[in-house]
């Protein structure tokens, strides 16, 4: 009768450690406790999360109440567009006509027969160039209007504004690529043609 090879030298016999747990085989759970924080947040997150979206939303509303608006006038014979101050130069730069004023911007100004006033500028926005070109009023009797074409580097916006006189103090700004616009001019100053790529 044929019997199989014996394999006992194949099975490890070295004797094998294994953790055996004091107590029973039953698992056990560790109680914790909460933390304040925790028992807080169980307690009242809902409320919690809607205290600090009402915060964000005020914190919102200051910032765009306090934010000073973007002004545009002659005062002083000098320019301001936003931060930005452009001086008129004494002999005009050489110009036998307009009112000439540089910086980083520059703007020149030519007075019509008319009492319209064409304005152009030319600027960087970034490294594009662009320039712009305004016919200014004349004014009628209740507003002053202007049309404007800039050029952004190689595309074309034209933009229309009006400073009404019922309501005096800004421009309306509305421009073909969906911008909308309100221009500061504060009390003092002159009203000036805008030729510029504004809040772009």
């Amino acid at each position: 009768m044929f019997e199989p090879p014996v394999r006992d030298r194949l099975i490890d016999r070295a004797p094998q450690h294994l953790p055996v747990p004091i107590g029973d085989l039953r698992p056990h759970r560790q109680t914790r406790l909460a933390t304040g924080p925790v028992l807080l947040w169980r307690r009242r997150g809902p409320e919690l999360l809607a205290a600090v979206g009402l915060l964000l939303a005020v914190v919102a509303v200051m910032v765009t109440v306090t934010r000073p608006a973007l002004a545009v006038y002659l005062q002083d014979d000098a320019v301001h567009v936003g931060d930005l101050t452009l001086t008129h130069p004494r002999d005009n730069g050489g110009l036998a006509e307009g009112r000439l004023y540089t910086g980083a911007v520059t703007l020149l100004m030519v007075d019509e027969a008319d009492g319209s006033v064409v304005a152009s500028s030319v600027a960087y926005l970034g490294k594009e160039p662009v320039t712009g070109v305004c016919t200014f009023g004349p004014p009628t009797d209740t507003a002053i209007a202007e049309r404007c074409l800039l050029r952004i580097g190689g595309a074309s916006v034209t933009c229309r504004d009006v400073l009404r006189f019922a309501t005096p103090g800004s421009w309306e700004r509305r421009c073909s690529d969906g911008q909308e616009l309100t221009v500061a001019v504060p009390k003092m100053a002159e009203v000036i043609p805008m030729p510029f790529p504004l809040a772009r």
